[in-house]
């Protein structure tokens, strides 16, 4: 960030103290560094979990639509696609996020999802 930018905080010392990297050490550098790529981490796991979140929710409600059209067998096939987009957003959340892809705690959720679905789509 160039000093021209910042205006008059440039000009304060308690908030250039914080900006400088030239005053941390070695050791304080890589604890920054690493707290931003977590932040940075977060931030993408995030946005791909609101754009599949979308289909992730958007299937079950299509096969609730399509079930009261007297399709049964169509909706019990989206709900089998629901168990798959669930466990790609799972896994490619937590390998965005540097955890393993998948944990047998995390591999409830995908078929969490669909079964939640199916108990609201004939329950």
């Amino acid at each position: 960030m160039r000093e021209e930018h910042l205006g008059d905080l440039a000009e304060d010392p308690e908030y250039t103290q914080h900006v400088s990297t030239e005053s941390l050490s070695a050791d304080e550098y890589r604890r920054e560094l690493a707290a931003l790529n977590r932040v940075r981490r977060r931030v993408a796991a995030l946005g791909f979990l609101t754009v599949v979140g979308h289909g992730v929710i958007a299937l079950p409600l299509v096969a609730h639509h399509v079930e009261r059209q007297g399709r049964t067998s169509d909706a019990v096939i989206l709900l089998i696609v629901t168990v798959f987009v669930t466990t790609v957003a799972v896994a490619v959340t937590r390998l965005i996020l540097g955890h393993r892809p998948m944990t047998p705690l995390w591999a409830l959720v995908p078929v969490a999802v669909p079964l939640i679905a199916a108990w609201w789509i004939w329950g």
